[in-house]
């Protein structure tokens, strides 16, 4: 995820120095917060799987079973 917020970042800047006599800072926001909502619904998914797979574990085991 590290590595998407970078390149994420790295292509904000760039759309914003791109054109450097129009630089609109909303360039920046834009594609910065596409990132960042393409990394939140990624979390998200993967939280989702994580207690999806924690209830099947659970199930599985009983509610009497130690680990």
């Amino acid at each position: 995820m590290a590595g998407v917020l970078a390149w994420g970042v790295f292509h904000a800047v760039g759309a914003y120095l791109n054109y450097a006599e129009n630089s609109n800072p909303w360039r920046f926001v834009i594609v910065l917060g596409c990132v960042l909502a393409f990394l939140a619904f990624w979390a998200a998914m993967l939280a989702a799987r994580s207690a999806r797979l924690r209830k099947q574990n659970q199930r599985r085991l009983g509610p009497g079973d130690a680990c």
